[in-house]
């Protein structure tokens, strides 16, 4: 995964130019080392600092094995930082300084990549891709071209990485994020928590894919203020204090770029397909201010404990401001979702009373869904003006059971409830009755583990049994 590579850089009137591969180890010597893989530096600042730095644009700076105790690692220009094939570096930065992060990616550093490190630690965040975009009308453009894999970041002070406004192309891939909030006193109140495992403020074309992401403070992931055509795909979420998925949130209305997004629209064009969310607070995956979201094939276990629910359909109150508009989510397009509940709600569309704003335009267009409440029928909850009491969430009432749901909703007519069970991956039990069950799509054709589906498909994250001729190609590729 590693290999070593040198990358030619042609200058017109000049001899190409060889990028070049920088060493660091715990056992090497910011003095006398080279930088070479036998007289390696000691520090990731030898290399990188504006004032005794040696790497230039395009270089791969290699760390072997061992913990280096550094705070902000900054790139500045498009590098490489890995680990040594076969070995994990660990950078980490203790809580306690003050702004602190392990490592940043700056705009100009655009086209860098992250690969193989374990990062902890940081007052605020493992990875942030800092931003020069300071408002709507503002030029300025947050990193672009960065891939982010095989990482593991743990025990951060707030975020396990952060995203902010404008960056674009971004893919985050085959990490592991885990135990953020390290900074957050033992007992902090949700309303004072804010440490979520990657954390996306108006960002453009970011794949977020096979990730596990655990343990978290608050919310496993969510992109919102404006974040348009993100994926996010095949990733395990579980433990957190709040939501699992959230396309879409609550954003401060001077992080939207009005010029492009003039109705505050949260998430526009999202993908969350094939996700395995569970144990969670509060939604397992929810949906606010979102325009056009496919929410499609994700497993969805024992979340919503405190509050929402498995698919909620949220408002944001953006700041109370009276210019936001918090329009409703539309277009959303909810299709082959595996839930199992444990006394928690399935489905729930709120309406922010104070605000006068509905979670929620026209019918939900939810279908070839599948749901089970072991503690009984699943609560299905509309709490929009002039839905009938018997699905709303007041009045005595706690929501609607599945048959009040789709009468009154006119969805999910090729939904069922019964009993239903998958294994600690995921995966469904032989004789499963969401197994073929669901809808084929054309937005793609994989299953959580990248096996190949076959129409129908199967309800949930994975699919049960791969056609013949694909197992055989997996097994001589």
């Amino acid at each position: 995964m590693f290999k070593q590579f040198v990358i030619g850089v042609l200058s017109i009137g000049a001899m190409p130019a060889m990028a070049a591969e920088w060493f660091v180890s715990p056992s090497g010597n910011d003095s006398s080392g080279t930088g070479s893989a036998t007289s390696p530096f000691r520090t990731v600042r030898r290399v990188l600092d504006t004032s005794i730095g040696v790497a230039n644009a395009g270089d791969t700076i290699t760390l072997r094995a061992g913990t280096y105790n550094e705070c902000d690692v900054r790139l500045r220009k498009p590098l490489t930082l890995r680990s040594y094939s076969g070995e994990r570096a660990h950078i980490h930065c203790d809580i306690t300084v003050p702004d602190s992060v392990v490592v940043q990616i700056d705009r100009a550093a655009s086209g860098s990549r992250l690969a193989g490190l374990e990062l902890s630690g940081g007052m605020y965040y493992g990875v942030m891709l800092q931003t020069d975009w300071w408002g709507a009308g503002d030029t300025g453009t947050g990193p672009s071209n960065i891939v982010l894999e095989d990482l593991y970041v743990h025990d951060t002070g707030r975020d396990g990485i952060k995203l902010t406004p404008r960056t674009n192309q971004v893919t985050i891939r085959r990490n592991e994020i885990g135990h953020t909030g390290a900074a957050e006193a033992p007992g902090t109140p949700l309303d004072y928590r804010n440490a979520d495992g990657i954390d996306m403020v108006n960002v453009q074309n970011v794949t977020i894919e096979d990730n596990y992401i655990h343990d978290i403070s608050t919310t496993g992931l969510y992109f919102k203020g404006g974040s348009t055509d993100v994926v996010v795909q095949r990733n395990r979420i579980e433990n957190t204090g709040m939501a699992g998925i959230l396309a879409g949130f609550d954003t401060s209305v001077e992080f939207f770029d009005l010029a492009v997004n003039p109705h505050y629209y949260e998430a526009i064009r999202g993908k969350v397909i094939n996700n395995f969310v569970r144990n969670t607070d509060y939604e397992g995956i929810g949906m606010y201010s979102a325009q056009s979201p496919l929410i499609a094939n994700n497993t969805i276990v024992d979340t919503a404990k405190v509050g929402h629910s498995a698919i909620y359909y949220g408002v944001p109150a953006q700041d109370w401001d009276p210019n936001a508009e918090r329009p409703a989510t539309t277009g959303a397009i909810v299709r082959n979702n595996l839930v199992i509940q444990d006394g928690g709600t399935c489905v729930e569309i709120r309406w922010f009373r104070d605000l006068d704003a509905s979670g929620l335009t026209g019918s939900p267009d939810l279908d070839y869904n599948a749901y089970y409440d072991r503690s009984g029928s699943c609560r299905f909850v509309d709490n929009r003006p002039g839905t009938p009491d018997g699905i709303r969430n007041d009045n005595g009432t706690r929501g609607g059971n599945f048959a009040l749901w789709r009468s009154l909703e006119n969805a999910d007519a090729h939904s069922f409830e019964t009993v239903l069970s998958v294994d600690a991956a995921g995966h469904l039990p032989p004789g499963s009755p969401a197994i073929k069950a669901g809808q084929a799509l054309s937005q793609f054709s994989d299953d959580i583990e990248r096996q190949p589906r076959s129409a129908p498909y199967d309800i949930g994250a994975h699919e049960a049994s791969p056609p013949p001729e694909a197992v055989f190609q997996n097994g001589f590729d």
